[in-house]
């Protein structure tokens, strides 16, 4: 609990007003260094982010600067940085919540009103465009100084209609009626800021503005929005020190638990800037306990969508590729599913080779591998989420009691009938692949940590499962390569125990056979 004087400040959980935060109270992670550097460099400008990830306070805190509120930002880093605070009139508008046309255009209609109170409607203005150029000219002439005009999730209806066609061209029509006014009045503009997640290129909005700055791929901004693990330590200490004490455990341990649930993003080809999901890091330390908050509050919406329209089967996803020009330029579609993934904040960059132009992705952390594998595992399985979610939590049961004939007896009735696979390749290496990611996905699911095709020293093991105080040793092969007896042998003849025995762990040996023909598994052996 960071302090002032004596008080101590309270954790801002879904606190998104910048007045609020340090009027009332409130920790605040200082981010206006890059505040300033965004609204001192480029007249337009995206900063594309994930869903709850601090963008609307990052837009507050901008238009409190624009309004030169210097008293908010005392003890700041942008106090170094600032020296004339200059007063200018802010147009702000918020696109969340909106996920029709009538109600995006209610509610620019309604913000509008707001500003023409002040300045004024001639009558004919009567598109919002026209409405906009109107007031960002009234607005310079009688302050002198150009204004800046903020939109906060710009891109959140497009995304709620990315697949319902005919509501989307409706959206479309409203995009570019309006933010054109903007290019008009550049003559009035100090500065454009648009916060989102998805960059649609189709709207013409971004090269109608004069080619805006995207900055959620420039190093220079890959800590603008998110939580550093310095900032973590810095910022919130007391708070994670009594996280410790509920846990029984220490607060290292407790920043090592926190940077596998919600660490792992990269937002730049310099992989060594990551930062955490702070809405989960906040809503932890709140109540003192790890969960899928960030999932919970609703980001896992697009991710149902996107996986039931698109076939990711044949797809790694802790290891797959975009180029540049697809992650940096390419439009979002209902096809691009990776690139949609990415920006939502599903996927993250692992490495960007620059020799190759080529970002690898992967899932960023814990929190989003198991909505992840939650929403996969049953499309793969072809069987209802709920059927699979019972079996999940039967199988933990077993799985904590080391019961492990229930265990696997339950994992035969979720593999059973899996579908034929399909596209072009050796079916039975297709089969390998399948089965295999089906009980990755299956054992993560149970609370086990896994490592696939585990090098030793006298060769590779299938599968890796640790849980708590055992280690879960898989080896896998089809019936017709074998099958149980070859998975039995070879278990035993490379002695795959010996590279875990000073883990201090019971290590249980398992032999499992895979049925192509009646896609299920034939038998297993746990040795």
């Amino acid at each position: 609990m960071k302090q002032e004087g004596d008080e101590i400040l309270k954790l801002p959980v879904s606190v998104q007003s910048f007045e609020e935060i340090r009027n009332d109270g409130y920790i605040y992670v200082d981010k206006t260094d890059y505040v300033w550097k965004i609204a001192n460099g480029d007249k337009c400008n995206f900063l594309g982010r994930p869903r709850r990830f601090g963008k609307s306070l990052f837009a507050d805190t901008m238009k409190c600067y624009f309004e030169g509120r210097k008293d908010l930002f005392n003890g700041l880093k942008i106090m170094k940085l600032e020296h004339e605070w200059v007063k200018r009139q802010v147009f702000k508008f918020d696109f969340s919540g909106c996920e029709t046309a009538k109600a995006l255009s209610e509610k620019i209609n309604s913000r509008l009103k707001e500003y023409e109170e002040f300045y004024g409607r001639d009558a004919e203005e009567t598109e919002p465009g026209t409405r906009l150029l109107s007031l960002m000219k009234k607005a310079y002439l009688k302050t002198g100084h150009k204004v800046a005009v903020i939109v906060d999730e710009y891109d959140v209806p497009l995304q709620h209609t990315l697949f319902k066609e005919e509501e989307h061209d409706k959206l479309v029509v409203i995009y570019r009626s309006f933010f054109p006014a903007l290019k008009e009045g550049e003559i009035y503009l100090k500065c454009l800021f648009l916060t989102g997640v998805t960059k649609f290129t189709s709207l013409s909005l971004f090269s109608t503005l004069n080619n805006v700055s995207i900055l959620g791929y420039l190093s220079d901004y890959a800590g603008a929005i998110g939580l550093t693990r310095q900032e973590i330590i810095d910022n919130f200490q007391p708070y994670l020190k009594a996280m410790a004490e509920k846990k029984s455990t220490t607060v290292e341990q407790v920043l090592y638990e926190m940077k596998d649930m919600y660490d792992g993003y990269h937002f730049s080809g310099d992989t060594s800037i990551e930062v955490y999901n702070p809405f989960s890091v906040i809503n932890a330390l709140s109540k003192r306990a790890f969960s899928n908050y960030w999932i919970a509050s609703g980001a896992s919406a697009l991710l149902n969508d996107i996986l039931k329209r698109n076939d990711l089967e044949d797809v790694d996803l802790d290891d797959c590729s975009l180029d540049d020009d697809q992650l940096q330029l390419e439009d979002v579609s209902t096809e691009n599913s990776l690139l949609i993934l990415y920006q939502a904040g599903y996927l993250t960059i692992k490495i960007h080779d620059e020799d190759l132009n080529l970002y690898d992705l992967c899932i960023p952390n814990k929190e989003v591998r198991n909505a992840l594998y939650k929403i996969v595992l049953p499309n793969t399985l072809k069987k209802p989420g709920q059927t699979v979610d019972s079996a999940i939590k039967r199988m933990k049961k077993y799985l904590k009691a080391e019961d492990l004939p229930n265990l696997f007896e339950n994992l035969k009735q979720i593999v059973s009938e899996t579908p034929y696979v399909t596209g072009p390749g050796d079916k039975n290496k297709l089969y390998e692949r399948d089965f295999r990611f089906i009980l990755r996905c299956t054992l993560y699911l149970c609370g086990c940590s896994i490592d696939e095709e585990k090098q030793t020293s006298k060769g590779r093991i299938d599968i890796v499962a640790h849980f708590k105080d055992i280690i879960l040793l898989l080896e896998l092969k089809l019936d017709n390569n074998g099958g149980l007896e070859a998975a039995k042998q070879q278990i035993i003849d490379n002695n795959y125990a010996a590279a875990f025995s000073a883990e201090n762990k019971k290590i249980y040996r398992v032999a499992i056979s895979f049925n192509t023909e009646s896609r299920s598994i034939s038998g297993y052996e746990i040795i």
